[in-house]
C-alpha cells in the first residue's frame, strides 16, 4: 500500500512481522487454548484494520477493542472475526452492539437494564463479564461477580459468552498477581459448583501469556507481543519476537555550523565545535517525544546520530558532523534497524522514563503507515 500523502515520514509496518509473532505465541500455549488478539488504540499504533485482516487470516478467535468506534471500524472493513470491546460503555453506544454482531463487557446494573430495555432480535447479545480482582478500573468485584453473572444469566436475549481479569502488576509484583489470579479461580469454582459453565475464561495478557504459564486458562489476550515487543527484560529468552513497525523518515535540510551556534527553541544546545547540523521533518505533532530533546538517537548511514535542541511540532535536529559524506535525502531510522544497528521502541521508552506502548501508540496519524508482506 502506497502512503496518502508525500510526506518523507513514514511508520513501516511488516504484517509478515504480526505473523511469526503470533505463531510463536502460540507455541507457547495450549492448541486448545484460544487467542484474542488485542488491536485496541490503532493496533498499538500499527493500523487497526490493515493489522486485523492479517491477524483474522492468520486464524485468531477474537480480536478485541477499547471503544466502539473501533469494533465498527473493523467490521466496515469486512472483517468477521468475533470482536469483544474491553471498555465499558453507555446505553447510548448499543446500537452498532446489536446491529454489528460486538461482543460487550458487562460489569454493571445500569448496563444490563439498558440492555433489557434495548429491541430483542433474532441473535443473542453476546457479553462477557469483567470481574475485578484489584486492578481498581472497570469490572464486578470479584466477591459479587456470582450473584450478578446469576442475574445476567436469567435475561435469556443474553449470552454470557466469556468471564475475565485483568492483571494489575504482573510484571513486578509476583505475590498480588497470584492474589488475583487466586480470587479469580474462586469466582470460577463458585461457578461451576452452581453449575453455571462460561465459555470462555481469560486473564492473561502479554506477560501472563510469556511469564505466568497457568493464567491462559482456554483464552489468552496478547497485545505488545503480537507487535514485536518485550513488555519485559529478559523476555527474550522465552520467546522470539521480530518488531513490526519502523519508523523513518529523511533529511530535509543541512547546515555547516561553527562552535557558539545554539540550536532549536530555549537555546538548549550550543554546539561546541564546529559541525553538521540535519534537519528531520518530524516532531511532537508526530509522536516522537519532546522528551527525547537531547538525548535521542536515530540512524543515518548505519551509525548514531543524536538528536540535539528541543524537538518541535514538526522538526527535529541531529548532528551529523561525525558521519562522512551525509547529504539532503538521506534515510533515517528513529525505530528500527539500518545496516547493523537497531533501535527500539523499548530503547527509547527507556530514555522517556515510559513504557514501550506509549511509544508506538503515540505515532499520530499524520504519519502515513506503510505496509509490507
Amino acid at each position: 500500500m502506497k502512503p496518502s500523502t508525500y510526506r518523507p515520514t513514514v511508520c513501516e509496518i511488516d504484517l509478515s512481522a504480526i505473523k511469526h509473532n503470533l505463531n510463536e505465541i502460540k507455541k507457547l500455549i495450549n492448541p486448545s487454548t484460544a487467542v484474542m488478539a488485542v488491536v485496541k488504540a490503532n493496533a498499538y499504533g500499527h493500523g487497526i484494520v490493515e493489522v486485523s485482516k492479517i491477524l483474522s487470516k492468520s486464524g485468531v478467535n477474537y480480536l478485541g477493542v477499547a471503544t466502539v468506534d473501533e469494533a465498527v471500524a473493523i467490521r466496515e472493513a469486512n472483517i468477521k472475526t468475533p470482536i469483544l470491546v474491553l471498555g465499558s460503555i453507555l446505553p447510548s453506544e448499543l446500537e452498532p452492539i446489536l446491529n454489528k454482531d460486538i461482543t460487550l463487557t458487562l460489569c454493571t446494573n445500569e448496563l444490563l437494564k439498558a440492555l433489557d430495555a434495548a429491541p430483542k432480535g433474532k441473535r443473542k447479545i453476546k457479553v462477557h463479564v469483567k470481574v475485578d480482582t484489584g486492578m481498581g478500573r472497570i469490572g464486578i468485584w470479584y466477591t459479587d461477580a456470582v450473584q450478578f453473572i446469576k442475574e445476567v444469566l436469567k435475561r435469556k436475549h443474553l449470552e454470557v459468552e466469556g468471564i475475565y481479569t485483568h492483571f494489575s502488576s504482573a510484571g513486578r509484583d509476583k505475590f498480588f498477581t497470584q492474589y488475583q489470579f487466586d480470587s479469580f479461580r474462586d469466582v470460577l469454582k463458585d461457578l461451576r459448583e452452581r453449575g453455571i459453565e462460561i465459555k470462555y475464561k481469560h486473564a492473561a495478557n502479554s506477560i501472563g501469556t510469556i511469564g505466568f504459564l497457568k493464567s491462559h486458562l482456554n483464552l489468552v489476550r496478547p497485545g505488545l507481543i503480537i507487535y514485536g515487543m518485550y513488555p519485559k527484560r529478559g523476555f527474550a529468552n522465552k520467546i522470539k519476537l521480530k518488531p513490526a513497525l519502523s519508523l523513518k523518515t529523511k533529511i530535509v535540510y543541512l547546515k555547516e555550523t561553527p562552535p557558539g551556534r545554539s540550536i532549536s527553541y530555549g537555546r538548549t544546545y550550543i554546539t561546541e565545535r564546529h559541525t553538521k547540523i540535519a534537519t528531520l521533518p518530524i516532531g511532537y505533532g508526530d509522536g516522537y517525544g519532546r522528551i527525547l530533546s537531547n538525548k535521542g538517537e536515530v540512524l543515518v548511514r548505519g551509525m548514531r546520530a543524536p538528536v540535539v535542541g528541543k524537538v518541535t511540532m514538526d522538526q527535529t535536529m541531529i548532528n551529523v558532523g561525525q558521519i562522512k559524506d551525509v547529504k539532503i535525502g538521506d534515510d533515517v531510522v528513529l525505530i528500527g534497524k539500518q545496516r547493523d544497528d537497531t533501535i527500539t521502541a523499548e530503547e527509547l521508552a527507556r530514555l522517556c522514563s515510559t513504557i514501550p506502548y506509549e511509544i508506538v501508540c503515540a505515532i499520530g496519524s499524520r504519519v502515513p503507515r506503510l505496509y509490507k508482506n
